[in-house]
């Protein structure tokens, strides 16, 4: 059999060096499905279909289906196989937004579930945004969000005490907070500051949103203002990083 070290006759990379076996099977499957031979949730061919299929070893097939799972087009399963990933969920920064009424464009289904609503004393960093003394009583919203049937985000938020007060929880489980401001609230939301970073998600994190042990996040704190450049409320979000991405277009 090749070794993974030789290149397959025919084939070229793209600063003309030839493939590997495992880039070979990798882009094959890539290729696949781009085109739409499998459907998001499809499941691949098993590893020994590949093996047959390709003249590899199993432990090719495993290393380009771990190349494929690292860029989050598939999703491997433990004793099930390999499927398809759903498409990452796409969000534009340029406009100020909820996850309901970005996605529901996309004709992604959004589903929120609310984990906890109460007072809670404002931590430091949320307490920073808002312009208000660490410990101040606060309401607290805590949500994990799906897309599509999936996990998709860990949420915290702390609200305005005199808006928080005000919210009902079923409400919150049907409609994006930024609708029940300006909708059921008539408050005007005018502005978003925005800070997104990296970390490694907690063990709580990592339970909610179905991850790995280590797994990395995505980290995003937004601070929300209304008019005369109020703070209504603080979020911090974690998200599974290869569910979500935002997207901004400059110019220059």
């Amino acid at each position: 059999m090749t070794s993974e070290a030789n290149t397959v006759p025919g084939s070229t990379g793209s600063a003309g060096n030839g493939l590997t076996l495992r880039a070979q099977v990798r882009e094959a499957l890539r290729a696949g499905i781009l085109r739409g031979d499998w459907r998001t949730h499809d499941r691949l061919p098993s590893e020994n279909e590949l093996i047959e299929r390709h003249g590899v070893s199993r432990i090719t097939v495993r290393q380009a289906l771990a190349d494929l799972a690292g860029d989050g087009l598939i999703v491997r399963v433990q004793g099930k196989g390999s499927f398809v990933a759903p498409a990452p969920v796409r969000q534009e920064l340029s406009r100020l937004q909820g996850l309901s009424e970005a996605l529901g464009g996309q004709g992604r289904e959004v589903l929120t579930r609310v984990l906890s609503l109460s007072r809670a004393g404002l931590p430091a960093r949320a307490a920073q945004a808002l312009g208000l003394p660490a410990g101040t009583p606060c309401v607290e919203l805590q949500t994990l969000r799906f897309a599509d049937g999936q996990p998709l985000s860990l949420n915290s938020i702390w609200i305005e005490p005199t808006v928080g007060d005000t919210l009902d929880e079923a409400a919150l489980a049907q409609t994006d907070l930024l609708t029940i401001y300006e909708s059921a609230l008539n408050l005007r939301v005018t502005r978003a500051a925005v800070d997104i970073g990296a970390a490694l998600a907690t063990a709580r994190q990592r339970k909610l949103l179905g991850l790995a042990d280590p797994a990395a996040v995505l980290r995003v704190e937004r601070t929300v203002f209304t008019t005369d450049d109020r703070p209504l409320h603080f979020e911090a979000s974690t998200y599974r990083p290869e569910a979500f991405s935002y997207r901004l277009e400059l110019a220059r």
